[in-house]
């Protein structure tokens, strides 16, 4: 379980890379992802991945420039769960959202920005065998 919430908090980090295609019928990328946005569902190669009760409380913050990603484990799953946070700044260009946390970078894409709905993919290969995973999070 540790290694899945290390995978994906890099997911999240490169996730908050990417923003809307340009043909989005939303405002501009840049200010429709400012809010905070609560993990609601995840999947891999298009397989739904269950979150546990922990992880139904992860959000993300976004500001203008600055985003803050709060992240709730346990070793069950369930309560009582423990946050921790890590702030770091991104930038949108089109559909690539790119997070800077201290030395490291990452990437990912918007899938789908409105004013309900944010969805982060990424895609990690691993061998020659490409894994795709979606990230979906719901504004608060």
């Amino acid at each position: 379980m540790k290694i899945f919430k290390i995978i994906l908090l890099a997911v999240v980090t490169t996730c908050l890379t990417f923003s809307c295609s340009s043909d989005d019928d939303s405002s501009s990328s840049s200010s429709s992802i400012i809010g905070t946005w609560k993990w609601a569902a995840s999947s891999e190669d298009g397989v739904n991945d269950p979150l546990t009760e922990c992880d139904l409380l992860d959000t993300i913050t976004f500001s203008d420039s600055m985003a803050t990603y709060v992240s709730n484990d346990s070793e069950t799953g369930s309560a009582p769960c423990t946050a921790e946070s890590s702030t770091f700044s991104y930038t949108i260009d089109g559909s690539t959202l790119t997070a800077v946390e201290e030395t490291e970078t990452y990437t990912t894409e918007i899938e789908t920005l409105n004013s309900t709905t944010l969805i982060l993919k990424d895609e990690d290969t691993f061998d020659g065998v490409t894994t795709v995973y979606l990230d979906t999070y719901t504004r608060q």
